[in-house]
């Protein structure tokens, strides 16, 4: 996969963004963010756009600026889009991408995060992984799994 491509996703792509992180692509998502702070944006971060405004993509073609016009209405099209047009090989690892800030996630010490996750969780898990942002905690359990088990009925239709 080419991790050197990045993105900015307009406001009506909120869930196609989840999974771009979820597959480890860096994808910049707000629903606040207007159009021309958007374009700003991806052109001082060398970000291709996702949209699903025609105005916004002519906009882009014009300034000369990367965009994909997402033409699907379901996130699993919408993604398969994305690999297919920008010649991204599909995942098979779940990023360790934190989901709302699209920071890399940094591993931590179990004992450090006792008392923020249930307690089963701590007694199951062994791997712990925290957003330097948000603080979010993640952990590999079965939601994982079932990220990658979409992902793969995703592309091997």
């Amino acid at each position: 996969m080419s991790s050197e491509i990045k993105f900015s996703a307009d406001c009506m792509l909120g869930k196609l963004c989840r999974w771009l992180r979820i597959c480890g692509l860096d994808t910049f998502y707000s629903r606040r963010i207007n159009d021309p702070d958007l374009m700003v944006k991806a052109q001082k971060e060398n970000r291709v756009i996702l949209t699903r405004d025609h105005a916004l993509f002519n906009i882009c073609q014009t300034k000369n600026l990367k965009a994909l016009l997402i033409s699907h209405d379901f996130f699993e099209d919408q993604l398969k889009q994305v690999f297919r047009e920008l010649n991204i090989h599909p995942p098979f690892i779940i990023s360790q991408r934190c989901l709302d800030c699209n920071e890399i996630l940094q591993r931590v010490i179990k004992s450090e995060i006792q008392d923020q996750v249930p307690p089963y969780i701590y007694n199951n898990q062994e791997k712990f992984y925290q957003c330097p942002i948000c603080h979010k905690i993640f952990w590999p359990g079965t939601h994982w799994l079932q990220m990658k088990k979409k992902l793969t009925q995703i592309f091997e239709e």
